[in-house]
């Protein structure tokens, strides 16, 4: 209470100022129409622009929730068309086998910056997701599942020293193996491509077709750069279609004939 009447004893003659301004302010207003109108439109420009900042923050906190809602439409979307296509009457195995299960899930704990990233995602064996399935966001393809658990699983991404995928450049079917060479998680690295082949800056890759985990023809990224190395084969960059430090949403995808497909690649190699 002491410190109260010291504050206002030592800012007295301002509290006063401030008390008789307001009331000079308010005579002003109520007998002159021009300073009258002046006012409310201050007041209109302060309170719009207040108005405005809680409105664009409220939106900006419910993306989440917005972005969630939408990844969870596309994967639904995606999965309809697949029972559509599995309930023709005549279905070519190429077809099956670009028929696929999506399993929306949320991004809990990623590092982009070390040579071996790994990425946690909030769906596991409960919900479908099991080891060797891919990963892909809506620019393109993100990685494979390594492990899971009931709830959670564990993704190898593009951006891991470890990684490596079969890929093409989609104008003329050329195949090479992807992998990343620890720099930038932006960009990765195309090798085997002969150098009788036509690329250009801009082409686009995406995956072969040629593993039993990323169907065919998903997008992968685009030609950045190339250059010719020794023996005869180009060494190209890739600007990756995933853009790893701002990713949040994935869709999990179960190949329909994945596990077939494995169990006679595993006869063969025995």
């Amino acid at each position: 209470m002491k410190t109260l009447l010291k504050l206002l004893n030592k800012y007295s003659y301002v509290l006063v100022f401030l008390v008789l301004e307001t009331i000079a302010i308010v005579l002003l207003s109520n007998h002159n129409y021009y300073q009258h109108s002046r006012i409310l439109n201050t007041n209109r420009e302060i309170t719009g622009y207040i108005y405005d900042r809680i409105d664009g923050t409220r939106e900006y906190l419910s993306l989440k929730m917005t972005n969630e809602i939408l990844v969870s439409e596309n994967s639904n979307l995606r999965n309809k068309l697949a029972d559509i296509s599995l309930n023709k009457t005549e279905l070519s195995i190429a077809e099956v086998q670009r028929l696929s299960y999506y399993t929306p899930a949320r991004i809990v704990h990623s590092t982009v910056h070390k040579q071996l990233n790994y990425l946690t995602i909030n769906k596991g064996r409960k919900q479908g997701v099991m080891r060797d399935m891919a990963v892909i966001s809506e620019e393109g393809i993100v990685g494979i599942v390594l492990e899971s658990s009931p709830n959670f699983a564990t993704i190898l991404p593009i951006i891991n020293r470890d990684f490596r995928l079969s890929t093409k450049i989609k104008k003329n079917n050329f195949t090479g193996i992807l992998h990343w060479d620890g720099n930038s998680p932006q960009q990765a690295v195309l090798n085997e491509i002969p150098y009788h082949a036509d690329v250009q800056i801009g082409d686009t890759v995406i995956t072969s077709g040629f593993s039993a985990i990323f169907p065919e023809g998903l997008h992968v990224g685009t030609i950045s750069d190339y250059s010719l190395k020794e023996g005869n084969f180009y060494s190209i960059h890739i600007q990756l279609g995933t853009n790893f430090n701002n990713l949040f949403y994935v869709n999990v995808i179960k190949n329909y004939l994945q596990e077939e497909q494995r169990i006679l690649e595993e006869k063969i190699k025995q």
